[in-house]
């Protein structure tokens, strides 16, 4: 991950009035963001009645950073079917796009796509497009792209190729674009007719007859070998074109390890690791949410948010992680100087960490103080 992108996002904020008069839900047709309400027609949390009985109205500070493209490319072969590893990435990624919201723009690609080859190209199901005002129902974009990734997996594992296509559907999208790629297995599809034990996809997975140390090699025919040198090279392609490449591994990869640390180096997302990659170790929802949360957060986190307008009275705003409360706190909530509200702390890190991905400021009722 490239920290000068991190440190440059600046959220753009609006305040709009509670209930009334919202912005429009997209740009001004010169790039410029426009904040939309969190849930048009909901009252704030917290607003309503102060400590003393009284009500207060409350204006809703909307927070996002000028949405970035995030770009899911997904693994659907016939290994997916195992465990229901396709239905959970499915799940899991409808849920990442109600989390984020408006602050993103979404698309999608499949991998192999149609066809019929179980080597053929990819396919993109949705193209990029702006992530749904938040709301308690699926919006147009999380409900098309759930209905488009409704797919049985089949086929076999052509990373290198997909990555290829991606980099033609995205180059010359607005914005900052990053690709989140899943896949639970080696690529392969490669041309090479063999190739030693170490790069021989059999081998590595210890399959019956096939051992991974003394004189016997299974791969005899193309298909058989890891792709690796054309998988790294579209994967270092995406990052040279401004492209970051995240690489989650869906259990059943673990084997391919040392592959997928290099993949997450050529796409300049390394982390400190071991391993360099995001790795989920087993298909419970909980382990794959958490992981896709970590690597959003990489993507849309910031701890400074720059208000178009500073309230006028500092000491009736408040702060909402995730619609919960979080109380004003020099060392592990939140201070605001102007216009500038600051994350610290504990707070900062549960965003950071992709614990939290909601922030909501909002301004008219008393602070609450640790």
């Amino acid at each position: 991950m490239k920290v000068g992108f991190i440190a440059a996002v600046s959220a753009i904020v609006t305040l709009s009035a509670c209930g009334a008069n919202h912005p429009p839900p997209a740009g001004d047709g010169n790039g410029t963001v426009i904040a939309r309400p969190h849930d048009a027609g909901a009252r704030p949390p917290g607003c309503g009645v102060k400590n003393d009985g009284a009500t207060c109205d409350c204006i809703d500070v909307p927070i996002f950073a000028e949405p970035p493209n995030i770009y899911f490319v997904l693994d659907r072969s016939g290994s997916m079917l195992d465990d229901g590893k396709w239905d959970l990435v499915r799940s899991t990624v409808g849920r990442a796009l109600r989390d984020l919201g408006p602050r993103a723009s979404f698309g999608a690609t499949v991998f192999p796509g149609f066809s019929g080859d179980s080597c053929g190209p990819s396919a993109e199901v949705m193209s990029v497009r702006p992530g749904d005002p938040a709301s308690s129902t699926d919006g147009p974009t999380t409900a098309f792209l759930l209905k488009a990734l409704d797919l049985a997996p089949k086929g076999n594992t052509p990373t290198a190729q997909a990555l290829g296509e991606v980099l033609g559907r995205i180059r010359g999208l607005p914005g900052k674009t990053f690709v989140v790629l899943a896949t639970d297995g080696g690529p392969n599809c490669g041309l090479a007719p063999t190739c030693e034990l170490t790069q021989c996809i059999e081998n590595i997975e210890n399959a019956p007859g096939c051992p991974s140390e003394g004189p016997r090699n299974c791969c005899t025919r193309p298909g058989q070998c890891l792709d690796s040198a054309a998988t790294l090279d579209a994967t270092a392609a995406l990052e040279a074109a401004g492209s970051p490449v995240f690489v989650v591994g869906i259990p059943g990869s673990a084997a391919f390890g040392s592959l997928l640390d290099q993949m997450a180096t050529a796409g300049g997302t390394a982390q400190p690791g071991p391993p360099k990659y995001f790795r989920v170790d087993t298909a419970a929802d909980l382990a794959l949410l958490g992981t896709l949360r970590k690597v959003l957060a990489k993507i849309v986190a910031t701890c400074t948010f720059s208000l178009n307008t500073a309230p006028s009275d500092p000491g009736l705003v408040n702060v909402y992680l995730d619609d919960v409360l979080e109380p004003k706190d020099p060392a592990n909530g939140w201070t605001i100087d102007g216009s500038v509200v600051t994350l610290v702390g504990t707070a900062c890190k549960s965003v950071l960490d992709g614990d939290v991905l909601g922030v909501r400021v909002i301004a008219g009722c008393p602070s609450v103080v640790r």
